[in-house]
């Protein structure tokens, strides 16, 4: 950080002044500030403001104004020991479909169950709507497999990671074994498998074979090689070979169905099998440490350049997680960051791991209003559309495990 000096180092110091007036009670210790060299000025922070409110026990909303940037900063502060937990929400059955943040949030509301908050999550395609560019993983239930970008993942043991996952399997047929390279995602080079979660049907794709599966004894229904879509079938699948895989796997696949009929599915998910699991990118922080190269990730206008953002850390030795949001586009009051600068909130903020997620527009964060045996939630951010909030592809949304159950 030896090179964050200025303005913006005495902005993005004071910080790290207000965290720790504000600082979450874990039980542990609050992480040490990082060393400063003795002539490197003293954090100015009389210009910043910064308030704390508890959502319920083990969970804060935190908010910060640093006026010399200017940004405005909200932190969702849980603690995962506290028996919260972070959950990978779709507003629509299959990986198609936008709904706003805040609905999200909202759904995700239970008997015996409370929801903190959470922010927007993946990145997401316009065609099809809503469907997130990396994996997005439900209660164990793969709706859209991975893709080459990192993801925010919780496994089966609560324990939080960001990691890049891969799909692999097989389509067995006699003795031939076609390797599967991609689940609930097409792959232009390979064979993937696609299953009813991800919808009703599979994309159209010029130049690639569609052998749909009726049912999990893996008969075949059909074999189409038009490219058009493919309905899949409630209880089997569709094996989708990409338009540039090679026409010796093409023709084993095409000899296997027509001539044997039958096919034995495998899939899995390295280097674990997340329990939630949402995409995002770049990585920001590693071992408490800014990623290397953070200025070119992604295109010129995208990660050098000041856009409101969403982000993902890991605190406290993986008890505590951060969702943040820094509000852009709004001259006067928040102007956003680059992806070095969301680094270095993150780190300011605690945050040993951090990833970022979809920004800009989709920038997002709702908080629970408890008000009796209801639940409201409040958008505490400004989102940069005129139109404010968006409808996105997916959240990430904190709740607390039913009683009895943590």
């Amino acid at each position: 950080m030896s090179d964050f000096g200025g303005a913006r180092g005495r902005a993005v110091m004071g910080l790290l002044v207000l965290a720790a007036v504000a600082c979450f009670r874990t039980g542990r210790a609050t992480p040490a500030p990082p060393r400063w060299s003795a002539d490197r000025a003293a954090p100015r922070i009389a210009g910043d403001t910064g308030t704390t409110d508890t959502i319920a026990k083990g969970a804060l909303h935190r908010s910060f104004l640093v006026r010399q940037e200017p940004w405005a900063i909200h932190v969702l502060d849980v603690d995962l020991a506290a028996c919260w937990k972070a959950v990978a929400v779709k507003g629509h059955p299959g990986a198609a479909g936008r709904t706003k943040t805040s609905a999200l949030a909202a759904s995700v509301v239970e008997t015996n169950s409370a929801v903190a908050g959470g922010v927007n999550a993946d990145f997401f395609l316009f065609d099809p709507p809503g469907v997130p560019t990396g994996a997005h993983v439900s209660n164990g239930a793969v709706v859209t497999g991975p893709g080459a970008r990192p993801v925010f993942a919780i496994d089966s043991a609560g324990r939080p990671w960001i990691v890049v996952l891969n799909a692999s399997g097989a389509a067995i047929s006699g003795v031939d074994s076609l390797p599967i390279v991609a689940w609930n995602r097409l792959s232009p080079d390979g064979l993937a498998w696609i299953d009813r979660r991800y919808g009703q049907a599979v994309d159209t794709s010029s130049g690639s074979v569609r052998v749909v599966l009726a049912d999990m004894k893996g008969l075949v229904q059909s074999i189409d090689t038009t490219g058009a879509a493919a309905v899949i079938p409630s209880s089997g699948g569709v094996l989708a070979l990409g338009p540039r895989a090679p026409a010796s796997l093409r023709q084993r696949l095409l000899l296997a169905s027509r001539s044997r009929g039958q096919f034995a599915v495998s899939t899995r998910l390295q280097p674990i099998h997340p329990l939630e699991a949402v995409g995002g990118f770049p990585v920001l922080v590693r071992d408490s440490l800014e990623v290397p190269g953070l200025d070119s990730a992604g295109a010129a206008t995208f990660a050098p350049v000041r856009h409101p953002r969403t982000i993902v850390g890991v605190a406290s030795r993986g008890r505590r997680l951060l969702l943040i949001t820094v509000d852009g586009r709004q001259a006067g009051y928040s102007v956003g960051t680059t992806h070095r600068e969301s680094a270095r909130i993150a780190l300011e903020l605690g945050a040993t791991e951090a990833i970022n997620l979809d920004g800009g527009g989709s920038t997002a964060m709702a908080i629970a209003r408890f008000r009796g045996d209801s639940t409201t939630f409040e958008v505490v951010n400004r989102p940069s559309d005129a139109q404010g909030e968006r409808a996105v592809g997916n959240a990430l949304v904190v709740k607390k495990e039913r009683a009895g159950r943590c």
